[in-house]
């Protein structure tokens, strides 16, 4: 994890008047890490249906300003239309169950000219072997797509690729996205 969020950090542009929904924030690590980096924010959405993470965020997160907490499954967000200049989504997109309707979402709550930050595994090469052991063995729904998938999915919902990376990490795969 701690690769995975320096190299988002680095990738990150955020302003202190910026509205944030960190749409899988988990325990709040990387919240934490943005909003000391930049905030605090006008508004930051830590959402993760996990109550467990949830109440790890909560602590974590207890003296920051502006940081509201949700319990929303990524396809069924219930924000208003045009409520966020960034979403974040990092380590995270492999778990969503109906992908096209998470990015629908997205698309819905972030503002015309905002961001979409998404940092994910990358189903590539040997790790297409690694990637279904583990799905194999979870209990989670685990649907990791190649960045080509992923990049797919976003056209199809209007999404413009604005930066990609693609890295390996030891045998992990990874891919940084980040769209308007």
């Amino acid at each position: 994890m701690n690769h995975t969020h320096r190299k988002m950090k680095k990738k990150l542009d955020f302003r202190p008047e910026d509205s944030i929904l960190d749409v899988s924030s988990g325990t709040g690590l990387m919240a934490e890490a943005i909003i000391n980096k930049s905030g605090p924010f006008k508004r930051y959405v830590a959402n993760d249906p996990s109550t467990k993470m949830q109440e790890v965020a909560k602590y974590r997160l207890r003296y920051k300003e502006n940081v509201e907490f949700t319990g929303y499954f990524a396809e069924k967000l219930p924000f208003e239309e045009n409520s966020f200049d960034h979403i974040i989504c990092i380590n995270a997109f492999h778990y969503y169950v109906d992908q096209p309707a998470a990015l629908a979402h997205f698309r819905r709550v972030l503002k015309p000219e905002g961001n979409l930050w998404v940092l994910n595994w990358n189903r590539v090469g040997t790790f297409k072997i690694a990637n279904w052991i583990i799905k194999t063995l979870s209990a989670e729904n685990i649907n990791t797509p190649s960045v080509g998938e992923m990049k797919k999915m976003l056209t199809e919902q209007n999404f413009t690729i604005k930066d990609e990376e693609t890295w390996g990490y030891w045998w992990w795969k990874f891919f940084f996205l980040k769209c308007n």
